[in-house]
């Protein structure tokens, strides 16, 4: 079998790219640019590949911590989630604050922190009222996968237990999330409150992760699709892309489902390919991760730039990135990394 030793694969790089995919579809979005090269950008849309990146990456590490407990993994997802985003939050917060957005006219105490507590535990994607005057209206937008990625981490040891115990029980799982996705793909009614509900749940997005799962447990399937060639995976994968529903559709984040399958396979081919990267840009991907950093901070920047309104879009878009990417690297070397240390 070839699959490459822990840490010897390009997942590090994959999910820096896909959080970089995120950010720069959102500046040139929100800033007002479009054209060929942004729609080129949407091709391999990022959230779908941090769901099945999670799948596969989060399965892994349940299956090697078995025997430690579940506090121990726990622990481990906690430490990689929480000091990073709420010190992205308070931050974010703050310079709401700062600018001078809030407090705003008849903002209560309890309003605030109700608002400010789902931010900081697992409802990142209640937006009240109060917030909608700032920016593109949402503070963090992107932190409802956030919201969807907690609800993974709970859900593990119930998926390790049926994919040990009671496999149709996950197939049905599988199937019954792969319907909701197309159903809400082709009928999602943001004005009607159980379908925004059900969109921010884990429901219509499990079956990605579980895709990761299935990979994880079944390491023998990395082979078989290391031996698929790109020049029949990649075109298959656009055809998917451009007629199975709309193009903008499955650019975003209702991508079909044949396309999902298609896009893990990719994945997994790019993520376990031996790349031809100097050494030492090489030992720097796979000992850092910026991706998290980035994804958290990019749209409170996108957002302060917007409420300034001090510059052009191509400046913005810039600005974007800079700051963001500075952001992020504060992030994973002073918060992050720290926090690492004091994994299981």
């Amino acid at each position: 079998m070839n699959t490459p030793p822990r840490h010897h694969n390009n997942f590090n790089l994959i999910r820096l790219l896909a959080a970089l995919q995120v950010m720069s579809v959102h500046a040139l979005n929100h800033f007002g640019i479009s054209g060929y090269a942004v729609e080129i950008l949407k091709v391999f849309p990022g959230v779908p590949t941090f769901f099945f990146l999670s799948g596969y990456l989060i399965c892994s590490s349940y299956q090697r911590m078995e025997g430690k407990g579940l506090l121990a993994f726990f622990k481990n997802r906690v430490l990689r989630i929480y000091p990073a985003l709420w010190v992205c939050i308070l931050l974010s917060t703050a310079t709401v604050f700062i600018l001078g957005y809030l407090p705003t006219p008849g903002l209560s105490l309890s309003s605030f922190f109700m608002w400010l507590t789902g931010q900081m535990t697992i409802l990142q994607f209640y937006n009240p009222e109060f917030m909608r005057g700032f920016g593109v209206g949402v503070l963090n937008g992107a932190l409802w996968t956030v919201s969807i990625e907690l609800q993974f981490y709970l859900l593990m040891p119930v998926v390790y237990y049926l994919a040990r115990r009671a496999k149709a029980l996950l197939i049905l799982l599988f199937l019954l999330s792969m319907a909701i996705n197309v159903y809400l793909g082709q009928h999602l009614d943001w004005s009607i409150m159980y379908m925004k509900l059900l969109y921010v749940s884990f429901a219509p997005w499990i079956y990605i992760f579980l895709l990761g799962c299935f990979i994880a447990l079944n390491e023998n399937w990395i082979t078989k699709i290391q031996r698929l060639e790109y020049k029949y995976l990649l075109p298959a994968y656009l055809l998917a892309m451009n007629f199975i529903g709309s193009y903008q559709r499955n650019a975003e984040n209702g991508i079909n489902p044949v396309a999902v399958v298609l896009l893990v396979a990719l994945l997994l081919k790019f993520g376990t390919a031996q790349l031809a990267l100097p050494a030492k840009i090489t030992a720097v991907i796979r000992k850092t991760d910026f991706s998290y950093g980035l994804y958290l901070y990019h749209m409170p920047v996108i957002n302060v730039l917007l409420f300034t309104g001090v510059f052009s879009a191509g400046i913005n878009v810039f600005a974007t990135i800079i700051v963001s990417v500075v952001a992020a690297m504060f992030s994973w070397y002073v918060i992050e990394r720290p926090a690492l240390k004091h994994k299981y």
